[in-house]
């Protein structure tokens, strides 16, 4: 991982074996938060975006602010590409990528680089319930 903050995160994760544990708390305002209800088309819908998280600073305080529907990214394509990772994170282990793509925020077109990291937690050691964890970070972001 490229990014010192996210190999931190990722360090201490997996120090907690997969749960959630009092290191998560320093990262909070960084990650994305979402469920583990996930179809083969979409990844889970999001429940918490940190303050100084990607998602918020690339797609705004109103997205992230949203309150009366499911939170999902605001470009169709992206929403479908990352279903995958999603899905590996859940099923397998954490997931990272870095990814080069063009997005449509808004209207406009944004050419974005990024590294990410998405992780699934559990609450309790028996708990049949996750979350995801994803911290991304931006490497280059510019508007065409």
């Amino acid at each position: 991982m490229a990014d010192p903050q996210l190999s931190a995160f990722y360090e201490s994760m997996m120090s907690s074996s997969g749960l959630v544990s009092e290191k998560l708390r320093e990262h909070m305002p960084y990650l994305s938060l979402c469920s583990d209800k996930i179809d083969n088309l979409t990844p889970p819908p999001i429940f918490y975006v940190g303050r100084r998280s990607s998602q918020r600073i690339l797609f705004g305080e109103e997205w992230a602010m949203q309150h009366d529907e499911e939170l999902r990214t605001p470009d169709p394509e992206l929403e479908h590409a990352s279903a995958e990772a999603y899905r590996y994170a859940l099923e397998e282990q954490p997931y990272y990528g870095y990814a080069r793509t063009r997005l449509n925020v808004g209207g406009k077109i944004l050419d974005i680089a990024f590294e990410r990291l998405i992780v699934a937690l559990r609450p309790t050691p028996n708990s049949d319930r996750r979350f995801c964890a994803y911290f991304g970070v931006i490497q280059d972001l510019q508007q065409l």
